[in-house]
């Protein structure tokens, strides 16, 4: 199995397979944690939406993909189902305004938009700090209506825990699940909105348990918003 990055990447075999990272935009949780120094645990910070600068940010990286033609080429988009990511990945591949989320089925089959997948395995580090505990999912899909969350079993946070924050190799051992699962899906080219650290340590993950050749710059923790395209070939 290959794993390099690219600007512009198409495919050329039938194993290989091209993801889209996407961290997701900034929050009012990074603005108040980085800029104000409001404590982790504060609950007004549970499922943190995004800012206005995140909002700016989508608007950015939505012209991109536009631009680029990504949005015609990305057959689905997996989305963690904390706030921020789906926001992000509404606004992003919706070509909508984060505000203007009760997008029809019609709308979305009449633009040929890939559909939008929750999953709890690419949700971010898990435990402690409510900005990464989930609201209800029955809350969340009348929000979101264009998102699926049929992969999603509990409609509570089950796995986000008060007494203690995941470990990072915990972590890396979601991240390894995520990748094999997706080895297994039948669409070619997928996009994923996720998070910093969930990020990172599945792409270290990869390179150090499974050895695949990622390069320096690709471990590195991503932006707000930043989009990596890497290319996956299974053998």
């Amino acid at each position: 199995m290959d794993l390099c990055g690219a600007k512009t990447l198409r495919l050329s075999s039938p194993n290989l397979k091209i993801l889209h990272l996407v961290r997701h935009a900034q929050g009012i949780h990074n603005v108040e944690l980085e800029e104000h120094r409001e404590k982790p645990e504060s609950e007004k910070l549970f499922d943190a939406h995004l800012s206005p600068k995140g909002l700016q940010q989508i608007s950015e990286r939505r012209k991109k993909i536009h631009e680029s033609g990504l949005l015609n080429t990305i057959e689905l988009v997996i989305t963690s189902p904390l706030r921020r990511a789906m926001e992000t990945s509404i606004g992003i591949f919706r070509g909508q305004e984060v505000e203007d989320v009760n997008i029809s089925d019609d709308f979305t089959k009449a633009n040929n938009l890939p559909p939008i997948l929750a999953l709890e395995t690419c949700r971010e580090r898990m435990g402690l700090y409510p900005c990464d505990r989930r609201a209800s999912i029955s809350t969340r899909r009348t929000c979101f209506p264009d998102i699926d969350f049929t992969m999603i079993e509990s409609d509570e946070d089950a796995q986000w825990h008060d007494k203690e924050r995941e470990k990072l190799e915990d972590v890396a051992t979601r991240g390894l699940r995520f990748y094999t699962w997706l080895l297994e899906r039948p669409e070619k080219e997928i996009a994923i909105v996720s998070h910093g650290i969930f990020l990172q340590q599945t792409l270290r993950v990869l390179r150090e348990k499974l050895g695949i050749p990622i390069e320096d710059s690709h471990l590195t923790r991503f932006a707000n918003c930043e989009l990596r395209t890497i290319r996956i070939e299974k053998r």
